[in-house]
């Protein structure tokens, strides 16, 4: 896990130190999870709005300063204790909550068992941040049913298990810690009944709650606070003698493949814009639409997790790629603003497809017509029937002789145009192309296979016959991309808000 500082914005001095209250139920906001952390200082009690993957790094009634939340303190009276939570004896409970120093209403839910005589309390929350869901990946999928198929397959053999990734589970998610408790999860059926029955309560009634149906005994190490003779758990900092009742697993990925050394020049680098020297840290910004790359999720004093036998993990590795080491002239770069600047919010998986041209949309930079529907991509892309969206743009080609529309009516500046690949929930692929008009009425193309792969030939194809057709969608040309098996869609522009364009082109495409 990454050392460096995050920060989120601070609404109190500098220096002064603010104690975490209460974490509040998550919601959907602007197609986003968030949550509520309320902070108190001085009297003062401030609701601070969260991505939903900022709970790790959250500990209630512990300390903050400055914003910083991948380091807290400890309030007074705290003892670290390692207790085993027995199957049956674990009763569910929740009541109305006053927050204070707030008037929002909340409900407490909490698990309540007897641990060497004494009642404990054990706030669902945790459970959910340090048992269940200790990751970014898995506390976004605990508001999704039966979304696992999405990201991996599972084979199973005598004493093996082999997970084939989808190009849609992120990388980094890869790593040994998260394979594991992936793996303990998946091999255990009383815990995965568990984890995904949580989705479809979330779905009927908005709550983020379950039973305590777990078969096996589970031992942790607590940070709990006593009072006459309850016991309060703050912080789960250790989950012990995990079980995974496999020796070997061997993964595949997309991305996991041989690397050649290769004396060619890259085809496209990215750079930022405002990197320094050295880094303080990362500031996370709820208003972003999703995390970025290389930015792991830090999780508060490093959770443990210990394993009864920790498996071997094969990585097996795909068809080899090459490793360009140096640039040229024909190197496209691509720049990247705030670089320090961060989002735990859900990517949905891998954001950066590995193309010459398409991009994530905010990496892109345009003007007019391109940059308003670059716009409403980005709002339709907040959805949550949109996995991801991702596009280039590029100036039209040529045609056949001395072709007008190439050009802007000012008959210097080329035309361009845009191509958008929209990865659907439900693993369907729409690609949309949109031209720079002016003052034409060129429709918007929607096109949509279950057979094609190569996309690139159906584009040239396209903008070569709309180049040498004067700048029509004709008939003729469509029909030829109709009978390679693809569906294409003509729509015409709105003149309405980009988010009624966003709504209007969502529909479009869950319709078909």
């Amino acid at each position: 896990m990454s050392k460096q500082q995050v920060k989120i914005a601070w609404p109190f001095a500098k220096g002064e130190k603010a104690q975490l209250l209460w974490i509040g139920e998550p919601f959907r906001s602007d197609h986003k999870m968030m949550i509520k952390a309320y902070f108190r200082s001085q009297g003062r009690t401030e609701g601070i709005l969260m991505d939903w993957g900022t709970l790790p790094c959250l500990a209630i009634q512990h300390f903050y300063t400055d914003g910083i939340i991948t380091a807290s303190k400890a309030p007074e009276g705290v003892q670290e204790i390692d207790m085993t939570i027995y199957p049956n004896k674990v009763k569910y409970h929740e009541r109305p909550w006053s927050i204070q120093g707030s008037s929002d209403a909340a409900t407490s839910r909490s698990f309540v068992f007897s641990f060497n005589g004494k009642n404990v309390i054990l706030p669902v929350i945790e459970v959910l941040r340090s048992i269940l869901a200790p990751n970014g990946f898995l506390l976004y999928r605990l508001f999704e049913s039966n979304s696992f198929p999405q990201f991996f397959t599972e084979t199973y053999e005598p004493n093996k298990i082999h997970l084939s990734f989808s190009s849609q589970y992120e990388l980094k998610y890869t790593k040994p810690t998260f394979i594991y408790q992936l793996m303990w999860l998946l091999t255990n059926r009383d815990l995965r009944q568990t984890y995904e029955n949580i989705a479809f309560t979330w779905l009927q009634e908005r709550t983020l709650k379950f039973e305590w149906s777990f078969t096996q005994p589970i031992t942790i190490t607590a940070r709990v606070k006593e009072k006459s003779n309850t016991c309060t758990v703050l912080q789960i900092v250790n989950v012990k003698n995990k079980d995974i009742p496999y020796q070997h697993i061997s993964i595949s990925h997309p991305e996991i493949q041989e690397q050649e050394k290769s004396n060619e020049a890259k085809k496209y680098t990215y750079h930022s814009l405002n990197r320094q020297g050295d880094e303080e840290g990362f500031v996370l910004d709820e208003q972003l639409d999703g995390s970025t790359e290389d930015f792991d999720l830090v999780q508060m004093n490093q959770l443990k997790h210990e394993y009864t036998l920790v498996p071997r993990i094969e990585r097996i590795k795909g068809s080899p790629s090459k490793q360009r080491k140096k640039e040229d002239e024909n190197t496209k770069k691509y720049y990247i603003n705030h670089d320090s600047i961060r989002s735990t919010a859900d990517s949905g998986g891998q954001q950066l497809v590995r193309g010459l041209e398409h991009q994530m949309l905010h990496e892109i930079q345009a003007k007019g017509e391109l940059q308003d529907f670059i716009n409403v991509l980005k709002i339709m892309e907040q959805s949550p029937q949109i996995k991801r969206i991702r596009a280039f743009i590029d100036i039209l080609p040529e045609g056949l002789g001395k072709r007008k529309f190439t050009k802007l009516n000012d008959g210097i500046t080329k035309r361009r145009y845009l191509v958008a690949d929209i990865y659907m929930a439900d693993r369907r692929r729409f690609s949309i192309i949109e031209i720079e008009r002016e003052s034409r009425s060129l429709s918007l193309l929607i096109m949509y296979s279950l057979s094609i792969n190569n996309w690139k030939y159906i584009y040239d194809n396209l903008l070569l016959n709309l180049v040498n057709d004067g700048g029509t969608w004709t008939s003729k040309s469509l029909q030829k991309i109709v009978s390679r098996n693809v569906k294409v869609i003509k729509m015409r522009h709105s003149f309405k808000s980009i988010y009624h364009q966003a709504d209007f082109l969502l529909d479009k495409l869950l319709k078909e």
